[in-house]
């Protein structure tokens, strides 16, 4: 017959061990058959003296013993020759040979069971990063794809307009002011792009804004397309 113990850890000194090893397994049968010659003294002390190797997980200290079995000194010298049988004397410390087997059967099991939990969480962390890529990925194809519809639409207008004045004759154009000559165009595609914006999505952006005859002219018109970027809906450029 097994008898489980349920040991609290609010007395406890070693609360670490104590979260690991909550319970204690006491087999009824094995405890009777080799305590029939203790006296109910002896038999509260004993089990005191498992509790507390249970608790703490390492062998007791010889200058322990009587404290821990809450026994006086005049005691504790009468019990501890019954006593003394169950346990194995180091020098130092009482080492109880079935309590060492019992932990070390129920740490590798928690170990085992703490590595299951540890694989399970790196793997639903695995899928989720997988999805909110594929997802990123899905996006960034149905805008790609809205642009080219555009940029196709705008290039078939442009095709099929035959109506076109050959005879038009336009004004050449207007020399720019001295006090801007020498001064470099800005480009829209030398600016710093940020990471979750790839050079190539930034190009059909730019080439989009063209095509809509709302060019890029300024660095300060550049941050608000990256903002109107920001907001695109994850179906592309149009709703």
């Amino acid at each position: 017959m097994l008898f489980v113990l349920i040991l609290s850890n609010r007395t406890a000194s070693y609360g670490a061990i104590m979260a690991a090893l909550p319970y204690m397994q006491l087999y009824i049968a094995d405890y009777l058959a080799d305590t029939m010659h203790l006296s109910a003294e002896e038999h509260g002390a004993y089990l005191l003296l498992m509790f507390n190797y249970w608790q703490t997980g390492k062998p007791i200290p010889k200058n322990r013993l009587a404290k821990i079995a809450r026994l006086t000194n005049e005691r504790w010298a009468d019990v501890e020759p019954s006593l003394r049988e169950f346990f194995c004397d180091n020098g130092e410390e009482w080492v109880h040979l079935r309590i060492e087997e019992d932990l070390a059967s129920v740490r590798e099991k928690l170990t085992k069971k703490s590595a299951a939990g540890k694989a399970s969480v790196q793997a639903r962390r695995s899928r989720k990063e997988a999805d909110v890529q594929t997802k990123q990925e899905r996006n960034l194809t149905g805008v790609q794809t809205d642009v080219e519809v555009v940029f196709e639409h705008d290039a078939n207008t442009k095709a099929t307009n035959k109506d076109t004045d050959k005879d038009l004759k336009t004004d050449p154009p207007l020399n720019p002011p001295r006090g801007n000559r020498g001064v470099k165009k800005f480009d829209p595609l030398d600016i710093a792009l940020p990471n979750w914006i790839s050079v190539s999505l930034w190009r059909e952006w730019v080439e989009f804004r063209q095509a809509l005859r709302k060019p890029i002219r300024t660095e300060q018109g550049a941050n608000g397309a990256i903002r109107e970027l920001e907001k695109i809906p994850p179906a592309g450029f149009f709703t």
